[in-house]
């Protein structure tokens, strides 16, 4: 399976960065050290005072078909205390979901708060980590053939942050991810508040949204990002991705009863790609 990378281009003369994730054979699916690398892209842009818009897109069909769960057990081993024993540690868990994913300087806290306005160009699959880039993301143009959804937590249970997606489409809505193994389609997320455009041309679609938005001062942009950045914390959001740390690192090491999917055996038997398609069998587009 290929390893993947995530690129950044800046164009200075529109001041707009331009974020790509490349790893189509695979549905862009996401590696510890791609999540790495987005979060580095992201500080570059935050330091860089001639780049106003960021748009972010993936190579190929889908914008990202999750986290690679090949990538899973490794990070949990790399981690200081995870190769002590045959099993990662609790402390080896927690370090490798805060640093890569949910913590201060990890992937989904670096785009939240990003001080540059962020567009997501949504196409083919935005699940899992691509759902929590459409989440995360200021701005959110999707393809008609986009589709948003979390299939793991039908293997695994709900290992993310729920704060944003209860703010965004609200509850009822939200358990609907959770509990039904369903994906919703781009109509689908446009009325339930999950994105702001549908366009049959999506990247052109990003792209001219992305201009709109660096044609505005500076100061107005990072005046209302630091507004959008208080009100993220008067929602508990902060708090809420420090309890998906927790969650998640539980959930790393849950234990199937009989009679159920055993997705994570299923990784270390099958490999991840036929693990990832059974799992995937029965999802529901909506």
């Amino acid at each position: 399976m290929s390893e993947g990378r995530v690129e950044l281009g800046k164009d200075h003369e529109n001041h707009i960065a331009t974020i790509t994730v490349r790893r189509p054979a695979t549905g862009n699916l996401m590696t510890r050290a791609m999540a790495e690398q987005f979060a580095a892209h992201l500080a570059d842009i935050d330091r860089d005072d001639d780049v106003k818009a960021v748009l972010i897109r993936g190579e190929g069909d889908d914008l990202c078909a999750g986290w690679d769960p090949a990538d899973a057990w490794d990070q949990y081993a790399q981690a200081p205390g995870g190769s002590v024993r045959k099993h990662p540690s609790q402390r080896a868990r927690l370090i490798a979901l805060d640093e890569a994913w949910w913590g201060s300087t990890g992937l989904y806290q670096r785009l939240l708060h990003c001080r540059k306005v962020t567009v997501v160009e949504a196409r083919g699959r935005c699940w899992d980590t691509g759902l929590y880039l459409v989440l995360c993301a200021d701005l959110v143009v999707a393809g008609e053939d986009a589709t948003f959804g979390s299939p793991r937590w039908h293997n695994v249970g709900v290992d993310g942050d729920m704060s944003l997606l209860f703010a965004t489409v609200g509850l009822k809505r939200a358990k609907e991810l959770m509990y039904c193994n369903v994906a919703w389609s781009a109509p689908t997320a446009l009325d339930y508040g999950l994105v702001d455009r549908v366009a049959e041309d999506a990247p052109r679609g990003a792209a001219e949204l992305a201009a709109v938005c660096a044609s505005i001062m500076r100061d107005g942009i990072v005046t209302e990002k630091y507004a959008v950045f208080a009100s993220l914390e008067k929602l508990g959001v902060g708090l809420s991705f420090a309890a998906t740390t927790v969650v998640g690192a539980s959930l790393s090491n849950i234990h199937f009863q009989p009679g159920e999917f055993n997705f994570l055996r299923e990784v270390r038997r099958e490999g991840a790609e036929a693990a990832l398609a059974r799992s995937r069998e029965e999802v529901e587009i909506r």
